[in-house]
């Protein structure tokens, strides 16, 4: 049965001619039950097949110190470490200036959520959100399950909550992303991923040590057992902050990063809230859906058939995943969370790598980088507007589109980075014959990752033997109004491309008869 289900849904979406999800008419009646039987039929919300491109951003205390990383706090404490040699040099032993003093110089005091959705919006995204907390477990919305929260301490003020209602406001969906189930021991440094042993050797090191994630007093932050705390209770305060979450803002999307969520401690509650949110979409009629990330650990967190597959910077993803399925990847080459050093991609990657996913059949979700005041880089805002750019001329090759029989020409082997772990690149070795595919409707985009020196583009893959020819009715450069000259031959279909439109991308309509 599941085997079978499977393969409907895959069904569906490449030939993208099914609705998967709830016309805006409809009633949602389907309830779940806390299995993965159940879960797993949950369906996958077409606008969010359409939209193809989000943004959200790592936000919080580690925007501070602003120090190469978002586990500043984690790795403030490992002896040896960069990140703790330049803690002590600029704060002090961590048994002096701890983690949790950095929380007062969280203040956000420049933070303008209508500033920050209109960015997006200038972009082209077609949803946003935030990491409502991070393995750090400081929460960015106004909770009363914890007191290391935003409205409490530091800004004083619901971020998340500003956030979301503006994007509401704007009519655009809402992400809330939760990385928290990695807080329980993460910040013993003798500890390394959620997946790895403990090092009971390198824990001997640390038990002199006056620090706060070793006294009990602030176990509530630093969650952990050296601090007499379970990981059974721990999962208790997991399910209610989320529970919150999806109560209070209500939610579209909901992201999980990598953890350990189906031990036999943590199966039960993730099940029930996973079914606790798909159920919501009875009261609030509105379809939701879950991303399914595949970690470091080479696991998904949930069964395979759940939700929409998530790989962290296309790490591991294949070439022709057949799942729907999004790529989630930083802005900045070093980081998620905002750090001094941080060298920014520019709109030509960004874009280029939305294309070849578009065409694969997958998404983007972009994560930017906030400085602790609440302003966004003005490179990050140089970088999504270019983007946006190129939207507004060439969108309709990207928005409401499947994929085509054929996803690729091009070699997909040089914009893969080495094993064992490859990511996909898209900034060295792009050129015109990097060439991407789309459809919608009676239209086929064909998109090349660089325009050619000689103006001259081939594509081998619509040649003289193939069916699609004797449809085409015409040649359209998006953008431009002049005529393209094109021919179709037995190695392929050569188009003249009248005029150069931008430094990124070409994209081509072609207008099929029925």
């Amino acid at each position: 049965m599941k085997f079978k289900m499977t393969f409907l849904i895959i069904l569906m979406f490449l030939m993208g001619s099914c609705n998967s999800s709830k016309k805006k008419n409809e009633v949602f009646t389907q309830t779940f039950e806390p299995t993965w039987e159940s879960l797993i039929n949950n369906d996958i919300p077409e606008w969010l097949l359409d939209a193809k491109f989000g943004i959200y951003a790592h936000w919080g205390v580690y925007a501070v110190p602003a120090y190469f990383t978002e586990h500043y706090g984690k790795r403030m404490h490992k002896i040896g470490d960069h990140v703790y040699e330049h803690h002590l040099e600029n704060w002090g032993d961590p048994s002096e200036f701890s983690y949790k003093e950095f929380i007062p110089m969280f203040k956000a005091e420049k933070y303008d959520p209508a500033e920050w959705v209109e960015i997006i919006k200038q972009s082209g995204a077609k949803y946003a959100g935030l990491a409502t907390v991070h393995h750090d477990g400081f929460c960015i919305w106004d909770s009363e399950f914890t007191k290391w929260n935003s409205m409490d301490m530091g800004p004083k003020r619901d971020l998340f909550g500003e956030f979301a209602a503006e994007l509401k406001k704007n009519e655009m969906p809402v992400i809330a992303t939760f990385h928290h189930i990695r807080t329980f021991n993460w910040y013993l440094p003798w500890i390394g991923n959620y997946w790895q042993p403990v090092d009971s050797v390198e824990r001997e090191k640390y038990l002199d040590k006056d620090w706060d994630i070793f006294n009990p007093e602030y176990g509530d932050l630093y969650w952990n057992d050296e601090v007499g705390r379970t990981r059974e209770d721990f999962l208790v305060e997991w399910k209610n902050k989320v529970t919150e979450v999806l109560d209070n803002y209500e939610p579209d999307i909901i992201w999980f990063d990598g953890g350990a969520f189906r031990d036999e401690t943590a199966d039960n509650p993730v099940q029930e809230i996973l079914a606790y949110y798909y159920n919501k979409q009875v009261e609030w009629q509105k379809p939701v859906v879950v991303l399914n990330k595949f970690p470091g650990s080479m696991e998904f967190n949930f069964p395979y058939e759940l939700g929409i597959l998530s790989f962290e910077e296309g790490r591991d993803r294949n070439a022709n995943e057949t799942r729907p399925w999004i790529d989630d990847m930083k802005i900045a080459h070093q980081g998620w969370g905002y750090n001094t050093d941080q060298i920014y991609k520019k709109a030509p990657e960004i874009v280029r790598g939305l294309i070849d996913r578009v065409s694969r059949g997958g998404g983007l979700l972009l994560n930017l980088s906030p400085k602790a005041d609440g302003t966004i880089p003005e490179a990050q805002k140089e970088a999504l507007r270019g983007v946006g750019k190129w939207l507004e001329v060439n969108g309709e090759a990207i928005f409401e589109t499947r994929p085509w029989k054929i996803h690729a020409e091009g070699l997909e082997e040089k914009l893969r980075t080495p094993k064992p772990h490859p990511k996909w690149n898209f900034t060295d070795n792009i050129d015109a014959r990097d060439i991407r595919f789309t459809v919608k409707d009676n239209n086929l985009y064909v998109m090349a990752l660089s325009w050619p020196e000689d103006m001259h583009l081939h594509i081998k893959s619509i040649h003289s033997n193939d069916e699609i020819v004797d449809r085409i009715k015409n040649v359209q450069l998006l953008g431009s109004t002049k005529k393209v000259e094109w021919s179709v031959e037995e190695d392929g279909t050569h188009v003249v491309l009248p005029e150069v439109l931008n430094d990124v991308a070409v994209a081509l309509k072609f207008t099929l008869s029925k």
